[in-house]
Order: C-alpha cells, then sequence, then structure tokens
C-alpha cells in the first residue's frame, strides 16, 4: 500500500512539473512589428515611347582621306600648310627649292633647241631630196627625244610647288621649312569633314537584321561628351554600304553608316556609338529596367494590404533603359528597390522618400 501511494505520489509530481514548464515556456503570438518588415521603392509606369535597337561602337572616318605627297625630291622652302585649315583645290601647301630643277630644264632646253635646229635644216635638204631618209628620221627622232627631255624638265619644275589636288581641310600638317620633301612622306593629308562614315563591325547574328529590313532601320550617332561640360553630340545617318560576306576569322561583317550632318562635333578617330532601331512602339505604359530582377520578373505592390505579388515569365521589349509593361499592369505600382529580399505575398513596407508620393496618389484614386 505505501508502494502504490509512493509511485502515485511520484506521477502527480511529474504531472505538476510538466504542466508547470508548459506554462513557462509557452508563448504569445506577437505580431512584426512595422520597422521589422522589408522596405521597398515603388514607382508607377509611364506613357512613352520605346526603340528596340541594336548598339555598337566605331569610329568616325573620313569618307576619303588623300595624302599629299611632292612628286619631286629636295629642300622645302615654303610650308604655308596648317592642320586644321579648310583649302581650295591648287591652294599652295609646300614649296621645294626649285634651282636645281630649272638648271636641268635650261639644260634640256638649250639641247632641245640644238636638236630642232638640226632637225628643220635636214628636214629642208629632205624636201629639196639633198639628205637620205634615214638621216631625216634620225634627225626628228632626236628632235622629238630633246622635246620630251625638255617637257619633263618644265614639268619637275611645276612639281616643286605641291598644290591641293581637292577641296578639304588639312588633318595632317607635321612638315616644316627647312626640312626635306620627298615622296615617302606626305606634306599634307586632306580630308572632306562633310563626307564622314563609321565602319560598324557588326556582329554574324545581326546579318538577317540589316540585310532583310534594311528599308526599316534607323541610324543615330552619338558621341559622349564629357560629363557637366557639354551635351552629347547627336546625329542621324544613312546606312551606306552592307558587306555582303562575313569575316570567317572575327564572326563579324562590315556596315558603313554616312554621317548626315556631321556639324563641328564629329571629326575624324573620334569614338561614336551607332544605335540602329529596328522596332518603335508608340504610347506604351514602361518602366525602368531597375524593377527587373536578373531573371527578368518582377514585383507588383498591393496597396490594399501592402503586400507583393511575384510577376514572372516576363519577356517584353526592352531598349537600354525601359521595358513595356504588360497592359494587365498598366496602374500598379512596381517595387524598385528591394525586390532581392522580398518574397511572394510578403508584407513590407514603402520606404519613406516615396511614401508621399504615393499617398497622394493614393489619395487622387480614392477620390
Amino acid at each position: 500500500m505505501k508502494k502504490s501511494l509512493r509511485y502515485g505520489l511520484f506521477f502527480a509530481l511529474v504531472i505538476i512539473f510538466v504542466f508547470l514548464t508548459i506554462l513557462v515556456t509557452r508563448k504569445k503570438p506577437v505580431q512584426a512589428k512595422e520597422d521589422a518588415l522589408p522596405a521597398v521603392i515603388i514607382e508607377k509606369p509611364h506613357t512613352g515611347t520605346l526603340v528596340e535597337s541594336v548598339t555598337i561602337s566605331g569610329y568616325v572616318e573620313a569618307n576619303a582621306m588623300i595624302p599629299v605627297v611632292p612628286f619631286v625630291s629636295g629642300t622645302i622652302t615654303e610650308y604655308p600648310a596648317r592642320a586644321g585649315d579648310y583649302v581650295e583645290k591648287d591652294t599652295l601647301l609646300a614649296k621645294i627649292d626649285d634651282e636645281p630643277f630649272r638648271q636641268q630644264m635650261l639644260q634640256a632646253q638649250a639641247a632641245y633647241f640644238a636638236a630642232k635646229s638640226t632637225f628643220d635644216r635636214i628636214e629642208n635638204l629632205y624636201k629639196s631630196g639633198a639628205t637620205t631618209q634615214q638621216n631625216y628620221d634620225s634627225a626628228k627622232a632626236q628632235a622629238d627625244a630633246s622635246k620630251a627631255q625638255y617637257d619633263l624638265a618644265r614639268l619637275q619644275v611645276d612639281y616643286t610647288e605641291v598644290r591641293a589636288p581637292v577641296d578639304g581641310t588639312i588633318l595632317i600638317a607635321d612638315q616644316a621649312v627647312g626640312g626635306i620633301g620627298n615622296q615617302s612622306q606626305p606634306v599634307a593629308v586632306l580630308a572632306d569633314l562633310s563626307n564622314q562614315v563609321v565602319r560598324l563591325k557588326v556582329p554574324e547574328k545581326y546579318f538577317d537584321l540589316f540585310n532583310l529590313e534594311r528599308e526599316n532601320l534607323s541610324v543615330k550617332v552619338t558621341r559622349p561628351a564629357e560629363k557637366n561640360m557639354y551635351e552629347d553630340a547627336v546625329t542621324s545617318a544613312t546606312i551606306e554600304n552592307i558587306a555582303p560576306y562575313v569575316s570567317p576569322e572575327s564572326k563579324n561583317f562590315t556596315v558603313i553608316c554616312h554621317l548626315d550632318e556631321p556639324g563641328n562635333r564629329f571629326r575624324p578617330g573620334m569614338f561614336v556609338k551607332v544605335q540602329v532601331a529596328y522596332k518603335t512602339y508608340n504610347d506604351v505604359p514602361l518602366i525602368s529596367l531597375k524593377a527587373r530582377k536578373m531573371d527578368g520578373s518582377f514585383y507588383i505592390y498591393n496597396d490594399s494590404d501592402s503586400t507583393v505579388t511575384f510577376v514572372g515569365g516576363q519577356t517584353p521589349p526592352v531598349d537600354e533603359n525601359n521595358f513595356i509593361v504588360p497592359e494587365e499592369y498598366r496602374n500598379s505600382y512596381f517595387v524598385m528597390d528591394g525586390q532581392n529580399f522580398i518574397f511572394d505575398g510578403q508584407k513590407v513596407r514603402v520606404f519613406s522618400d516615396v511614401l508621399e508620393e504615393y499617398s497622394a496618389d493614393k489619395e487622387q484614386g480614392d477620390k
């Protein structure tokens, strides 16, 4: 009897201990504090125009760069050419010492006059039958050869004045008076700066786009300017030529774009970005690419319960800055920042710097 009483008392103590433990360790449900909710920035789409395009970098070139070299060698005695100057055809660019060539011309002139005098005398004798055909032909050949030498000598004197072959701007003029002018180094390099092009190396995957949609393509050339100093230089361009083959080494093909209005801010050698647009969407809802995650998904903010909804599997048209919002989300708020720390259906709080704007929009919508 005593033994069973002891067992009963032991079990009663165990039950009381377990009951007290449950009461002590039991926690009351605690609601999540508002400050503990993840903060997000939200934004509403805006209506605008989106252009699907491909952007390729390149360098501006003069369509034709003309090196001007002297046809004779000698010491440069005059050098009026200056880089940056616009010159017309036949403008003097450099003058080479012509004294040696004038001496050669005088020698050739004397030889020609002597040969011409001999030929005139023999020609008279030949006409009167006093000399042979052979003597006549020999004298004529000598006179003709002397005339050719004389003409060449006069031409070399003319070549000592190096003149512009066409109208254009002097890009390079790095010679000087006292230097040696020769055919191995130009005295100037000319270019028509109103006729500039960009030669693009386009990846093979765009070959069909450029060839099949050529008439529908529009080209914009942008030269990025120094920040806080000037705006970017922008001009349109026209596709002038598309190479009919792809280089097997680089897997690229060449596209030449002619700058429509290069103005004064485009020069050969400048780095530019060429945007080739192939499709335009007008009056569509747009939102910044910041709203998309790496996989293209995004989150919609629900103002009714302050939760977010995950939207995946979207492949809308995009450009460099925005993407087109699906029509059903035109009036929705997108999570622009903080989307990497939330999940579908989670309750969030709107970040303070956009809360006022959001509240104002919400009040206007309620009215």
